[in-house]
């Protein structure tokens, strides 16, 4: 779902046991690939696939999207829990468009809670379904000391242990976002700033090496202040959910509060900045359009929640894929005071300056406005394909001159106010 990309087939005859498990260690399952896409199915295949395939693709194939595998999963659960049977696929053809026709549901089972978590994935409108991150957190709240509830659920005489819900991360009692130090493992070091460094790990809760890859985030100095900043950036980015931002994952402790730790989701294809200078010749004006719109979109996603980014160009932009690009790094971001629609900026410390606007420079005044200078830098950096001698603190300090290097704030707001600004990048569109 994070991915945006539709199985079409999900069924626990789709799910692959890779480890059976024992009282030491939990099973280990792994989803199989779809097959043949319902969207080229005939008829009379689409209704054998009746309950798993959702009734909208039933009607229109062509609609295959994320909620049919909502869909899917529902009955898939339905089947887990009741033994791998499904009665209803023994049906004739006839009676099993007639299920659909009149809205019918499966039987419920006596778990009132997995009945109406069922329900939700298998709601005859796709737009209802809960997203997958919700059913994550529903399942967790399922988990119960009573185990007796279990037992009235599966016709086969399951041996339900302690160990049954043995995964660590739907554990009793623990929260998702919170990562356990020692299951996390280093793999290489993806960047490293004046305040901190970001890290690849795995966390591999299992130690089978088949965990999630990861960001994880740390300071470089722990001190009061700076942790109390690390704590407002992770609270800013817990608070994020958006396309075209970098997914917080949840947090680590080692040594207490000190040792904190940011888990974020990993993107293998690195910062934008970087990205440009190695793919420029693939990369069409199209392409470039197409990473500014998405940044926009982001970007007023952050505005909608009040927050200025403050540090928004080329190098703090992530890239999932060449069609996909999401903002990074809130370490300088703000929340804006619900009176003001600006933040005054008492510490200014090491700040990116070639991307800010004059009244930040001038007066330490932030706001969304100064964010959409910023962006501006960011387009300049977009189409000059963040080359090294064309950058924005490059061409500004040519334009200052050496015998100005001393107090490049001031120089550079008295270019601003001269009206200098950054060349047009070579073939950059006009109205680019």
């Amino acid at each position: 779902e994070d991915k945006r990309i539709t199985h079409g087939n999900v069924s626990a005859k789709k799910v692959l046991l890779t480890r059976e498990g024992d009282p030491s260690s939990p099973p280990f399952i792994k989803l199989n690939d779809p097959g043949v896409s319902v969207t080229i199915l005939a008829k009379e295949m689409l209704v054998e696939r009746i309950p798993w395939v959702a009734p909208e693709c039933l009607s229109d194939p062509k609609s295959l999207a994320l909620p049919a595998d909502k869909w899917s999963f529902g009955a898939t659960l339905w089947e887990i829990f009741s033994g791998g049977n499904m009665p209803l696929s023994l049906l004739e053809p006839q009676k099993k468009l007639d299920f659909y026709q009149n809205s019918l549901q499966l039987p419920a089972p006596k778990w009132t809670e997995l009945a109406t978590l069922i329900a939700q994935c298998m709601d005859y409108q796709p737009c209802r379904r809960p997203c997958f991150r919700a059913l994550i957190r529903d399942l967790n709240s399922l988990i119960t000391s009573d185990y007796e509830l279990l037992s009235d659920l599966s016709p086969a005489n399951v041996t339900l242990r302690d160990s049954f819900w043995g995964y660590e991360p739907l554990a009793m009692g623990q929260d998702p976002t919170h990562f356990e130090e020692r299951h996390l493992k280093y793999i290489s070091l993806l960047g490293k700033g004046n305040f901190g460094s970001v890290e690849l790990c795995r966390y591999d809760p299992l130690g089978d090496s088949t965990g999630e890859l990861v960001a994880v985030k740390k300071l470089q100095q722990d001190s009061a202040k700076e942790l109390q900043d690390f704590e407002r950036e992770i609270q800013i980015l817990h608070s994020l959910q958006h396309d075209f931002i970098v997914q917080y994952r949840g947090v680590c402790y080692s040594r207490g509060r000190r040792g904190l730790r940011l888990v974020m989701e990993y993107l293998p294809n690195g910062c934008l900045r970087d990205y440009l200078q190695k793919n420029q010749p693939r990369l069409d004006h199209r392409t470039l359009l197409l990473y500014a719109w998405q940044i926009c979109k982001g970007m007023e996603y952050l505005g909608v929640q009040r927050c200025v980014h403050r540090d928004l160009a080329s190098r703090n932009i992530l890239v999932e894929s060449e069609t996909h690009v999401k903002i990074g790094d809130f370490g300088l971001a703000k929340l804006l005071p619900q009176d003001k629609d600006y933040y005054v900026v008492r510490e200014p410390g090491q700040s990116p300056v070639f991307w800010y606007a004059p009244e930040s420079l001038a007066d330490n005044i932030f706001s969304r406005a100064s964010d959409i200078w910023s962006f501006g830098v960011l387009l300049y950096e977009l189409f000059t394909y963040s080359n090294k001698s064309k950058s924005p603190s490059e061409e500004f300090l040519r334009m200052m001159g050496t015998e100005k290097m001393a107090q490049i704030i001031c120089h550079l707001l008295e270019l601003l106010k001269d009206n200098r600004r950054l060349p047009a990048p070579a073939s950059c569109p006009v109205e680019v």
